[in-house]
């Protein structure tokens, strides 16, 4: 995609009441994207959520573009790669799932197109827990695997660590901007990413700050990135117990450790090992069958409401 053609979803974006899918409807309305720029009246007969303060906005986007362009080749040239949601290198899966009109990546990009396993499991967990998914995602990297986590303490932490250990393969999807540590004493975790060509991918500008609505659309980024999840621990709310329904509903096989290993919390941890839904694993070779590349087909991003 071109600077410009992204500038103008960015600019779209930060309208009121255009969020990510009616940008998009309006990007594509036009055969040229700049035609938004002297879009006529009937664009609001079109788009019930079109009025004429909007109107007035949308034609007058011409004149933050450039502003967005500057924005973009300052983030380029600090090592983020802005990827558009028709760039070659924005995940299909992505497309047909959150589908943000934007993504910002620091790092190895070419990690996004790797066979991966997510991670998901309580700021809580135990030691115990931690030592498990630790072992078990440097062993999933050592089998050609890319380990996907939320870069948050605990679980998170552990499963990047693990990866860390075996290679490089691991990316850390954020709630915060790719500028920004949340954790802050992740600092130096994610530094680590960084260097040693992992991955930071957000669906957020590069300084933004963390909110609690944040970390929600972070959790069904991580399911849709994972061609499988595996569930660490949790008491049963809070952000892993809506992570397994997002896995779910996104037809992700889901795993879980087996009982009696002392992984704490595990209320939650208990409903998921005795779903029919969820496989029990132990190793890397209890998970292999079930983990294959995820295929998918474009969807057309028109139909979005």
């Amino acid at each position: 995609m071109k600077a410009t053609d992204k500038a103008i979803l960015a600019a779209l974006t930060d309208l009121s009441g255009i969020g990510d899918a009616r940008a998009y409807d309006l990007y594509t309305y036009f055969d040229d994207p700049s035609g938004l720029l002297d879009a006529p009246e009937s664009l609001a007969d079109e788009f019930h959520y079109v009025d004429a303060s909007t109107l007035a906005e949308i034609r007058s986007l011409d004149e933050e573009l450039e502003s967005y362009c500057n924005q973009f080749n300052a983030y380029e040239s600090d090592g983020i790669t802005v990827l558009g949601i028709e760039d070659d290198q924005y995940p299909d899966v992505v497309r047909n799932g959150p589908a943000p009109v934007l993504m910002y990546a620091k790092g190895n990009v070419e990690l996004l197109t790797e066979t991966t396993v997510g991670v998901s499991g309580a700021r809580e967990t135990n030691e115990i827990g931690r030592q498990w998914i630790q072992s078990l995602s440097s062993a999933l990297v050592d089998e050609g695997y890319a380990v996907v986590s939320g870069g948050a303490r605990g679980a998170d932490t552990a499963a990047h660590r693990g990866a860390l250990e075996a290679s490089n393969s691991t990316i850390a999807v954020l709630g915060t901007g790719v500028n920004v540590a949340y954790p802050p004493e992740n600092q130096s975790l994610f530094d680590q990413i960084i260097d040693t060509g992992g991955l930071l991918v957000s669906m957020r500008s590069p300084d933004a700050e963390p909110t609690r609505h944040s970390f929600l659309n972070r959790n069904e980024l991580i399911a849709a990135l994972s061609d499988g999840m595996i569930f660490v621990a949790t008491d049963g709310s809070g952000g892993t117990m809506a992570q397994y329904e997002m896995a779910l509903e996104q037809d992700r096989p889901v795993f879980a450790p087996p009982p009696g290993l002392g992984i704490e919390p595990s209320d939650g941890l208990e409903t998921f090992q005795q779903s029919e839904k969820t496989t029990i694993i132990q190793n890397v070779s209890d998970l292999s069958n079930r983990v294959s590349t995820t295929t998918s087909e474009q969807m057309n991003l028109d139909n979005w409401s």
